[in-house]
């Protein structure tokens, strides 16, 4: 007789783990979180988007359960108001960041509960907001209410120019907020206390599950901290390096579409 699967819930990423390019979730990695399911694990979601756009992707995939949103900002149920953990960003941090990247002339983009803001269009705005099927709203200024909570600012800009401000942003933010390259168009600012690993934590927490029993999946920077927190945190085969430095194992080689189906196998077994 087999040994019991020693995971009780695993924390799945969506772009570039779940999805594919295309931001659809193919069949195999459907199959993949159904094994995990029919393992005994309870699966979760947890993303750099907003809360309300990755309602859809938990939908298909039937699970009505928390969601962990803007990195680790939010940790809510996906049908009900219930809030396990919530980090947003300091207001006036969240103003000093958008003061700032005017001055630097990048797009620029607020996350808030009620949504995603832009307040002018640019070339990589308009990519992010293809990337999240249209989320991205343009106002006149951000946030768009002063009584907006802010869960993360996004600098929108060309990959060579946002690598090139990482190091000085994250010395000037150091201990104010986490700064990250999540795609190389990307950089975003978020709580010191927002992360996926946060997020994970709580979940587990809340279903008195053990550090030692989780699972994560991923493949980009944000998922560094959630990779290394996870009894076992498996990267993408086409992780970044941050990705695949915090992770135990790396799934195994092969087209990135379908690299989670291939971190389960090699999990559970053919």
């Amino acid at each position: 007789m087999s040994d019991p699967f020693p995971y009780r819930l695993a924390a799945i990423d969506i772009d570039d783990t779940l999805a594919g390019p295309d931001k659809a979730i193919g069949d195999a990695n459907r199959l993949a979180v159904d094994r995990l399911r029919d393992a005994g694990c309870r699966v979760v979601l947890a993303s750099g988007r907003r809360h309300g756009n990755m309602l859809r992707y938990a939908q298909s995939l039937g699970i009505d359960d928390f969601v962990i949103s803007a990195q680790g900002a939010l940790t809510r149920h996906a049908s009900r108001d219930d809030v396990i953990h919530h980090a947003p960003l300091d207001r006036t941090l969240a103003g000093e960041t958008v003061e700032l990247g005017r001055q630097m002339g990048v797009g620029l983009v607020m996350f808030t509960p009620g949504g995603a803001f832009s307040a002018a269009p640019t070339d990589w705005t308009e990519k992010l907001k293809r990337d999240t099927g249209g989320d991205l709203v343009y106002v006149d200024r951000l946030p768009p209410s002063p009584a907006d909570v802010v869960e993360k600012v996004l600098w929108c800009d060309e990959p060579d120019r946002l690598a090139g401000m990482f190091e000085s942003m994250t010395a000037r933010f150091e201990g104010r907020a986490i700064v990250t390259i999540t795609d190389p168009h990307l950089l975003e600012y978020t709580s010191p206390d927002a992360t996926k690993a946060a997020g994970l934590a709580a979940v587990a927490k809340h279903y008195g599950i053990a550090q030692a029993q989780t699972l994560a999946f991923g493949d980009g920077n944000n998922d560094v901290p959630m990779l290394g927190w996870a009894g076992l945190g498996i990267a993408m085969s086409h992780a970044s390096e941050n990705a695949k430095r915090a992770a135990k194992r790396v799934a195994p080689p092969g087209n990135p579409e379908t690299s989670l189906a291939r971190a389960v196998e090699a999990l559970l077994g053919g």
